[in-house]
């Protein structure tokens, strides 16, 4: 009898720690995993929170208590604020007037990560950003006052960006650059632009988020496993501190009056709100980065290079300083990093969406031993080169000694 009650009690125990959240509600993700989504029902928000999603990018007030439920911080989305447009300029004193009004309805509540403003505004629209900002920052200090920028490329977009940062003043920058073609390719231009949100925030001490697909539409293909990876991993070599999911559920926003993009499909999530193949990878890539996060935001980004075919637009080779001078075995992208402690590190990343990697790699200086950030516990662990194998879109974060 005592026996079979101990089951009973291990089982209730164990279904506890499953459905506890990921963090308190209070406590702000390490390494933020958004879903770039509008989401107010408790089985969609499960299913995000059960895929490793830790932020959700538009969530009505009303919703807040479900996130918290599932331990998801909150991009709170209010038309008082936004507008009903997502392609309307921005109006400041329409933003002004409501912001009292609904950071008060939200009463501080613990979910809440910051206030959606804008999406991919013009650089006509800053002024009124920023005077938004500092609204926000005013009334909820320590709340994030989210604005997502526009892709791009040259000369122009430097500016572009350069000038957000000199007027909003942000805290986060975050952008969204869609690549994956229907011919099956891996636009260059997730190479060139990333390298200048890179740029732009070393240069003004700013960390960033990157918007990557995860739901084919338009002329968008249908995502793989190598894809994903290759977005997240191709982010995390750059230093990102925030990786977001467009889309998470297969079907248009239900706000901002958003186009019906019309076929919207295999995202993690499927037109009836059901899991894909797709929400199984998501969730396989996402607690691996979870794993890593630990380590990745002790980490300052010292400099990103190409190694093997092609180097893209606003990207270079290796340099005399450079961690790595050649590696063998495919094409690849690597970024050095120093740890806070004052450690070396390098992520090495596969390029390649078809074929795994064995790489073998020529360090400017020898270590004395190579260890790796073990994606599967988080653990540091000795790494054997010639027996570590990258798949399609892989990285490794390798730890000099």
């Amino acid at each position: 009898m005592q026996s079979a009650l101990c089951i009973i009690l291990c089982v209730i125990s164990l279904a506890i720690i499953a459905l506890k959240p990921a963090y308190a509600a209070d406590q702000k993700p390490a390494f933020s995993l958004m879903a770039w989504d509008y989401a107010d029902d408790a089985k969609t928000m499960k299913a995000m929170a059960d895929c490793g999603i830790n932020m959700v990018a538009f969530v009505p007030i009303k919703a807040l208590d479900t996130c918290k439920k599932f331990g998801l911080k909150a991009i709170v989305f209010d038309e008082r604020i936004a507008g009903d447009r997502w392609d309307a300029p921005f109006d400041f004193e329409r933003a002004k007037k409501a912001l009292p009004a609904v950071i008060k309805d939200v009463k501080g509540h613990p979910a809440v990560y910051g206030y959606h403003l804008k999406d991919e505004p013009s650089a006509a629209e800053y002024p009124a950003l920023a005077a938004t900002m500092d609204v926000v920052h005013q009334l909820a200090p320590g709340k994030f006052a989210y604005v997502n920028l526009l892709p791009g490329d040259g000369e122009s977009y430097d500016k572009y960006l350069e000038d957000y940062v000199k007027i909003c003043k942000p805290t986060i920058l975050s952008y969204d650059r869609y690549v994956l073609g229907e011919d099956g390719g891996f636009g260059a231009g997730f190479w060139t632009n990333i390298a200048k949100v890179r740029t732009a925030g070393i240069k003004n001490n700013i960390p960033f988020w990157n918007i990557v697909l995860t739901s084919a539409h338009w002329g968008y293909r249908e995502v793989t496993a190598a894809d994903i990876r290759l977005q997240v991993y191709g982010s995390l070599v750059y230093g990102a501190r925030g990786i977001s999911y467009y889309k998470f559920c297969s079907g248009s926003l239900p706000i901002l009056e958003a186009p019906d993009l019309g076929n919207f499909r295999e995202g993690p999530l499927d037109e009836f709100g059901e899991k894909t193949q797709t929400w199984e990878w998501l969730r396989n890539t996402n607690r691996k980065v979870l794993n890593l996060a630990p380590t990745l935001v002790k980490l300052h980004s010292d400099d990103v290079y190409h190694i093997g075919g092609d180097i893209p637009e606003a990207n270079h080779g290796p340099i005399e300083n450079s961690l790595i001078m050649t590696i063998s075995g495919g094409e690849f992208v690597v970024g050095d990093f120093t740890h806070e402690d004052g450690s070396r590190y390098v992520m090495v990343v596969n390029k390649s969406l078809l074929h795994s990697s064995i790489p073998s790699y020529e360090f400017r200086t020898p270590a004395k031993s190579l260890e790796y950030v073990c994606p599967i516990s988080g653990k540091t662990k000795p790494f054997i080169a010639w027996a570590y194998g990258l798949a399609p879109g892989q990285g490794v974060l390798i730890k000099l000694k």
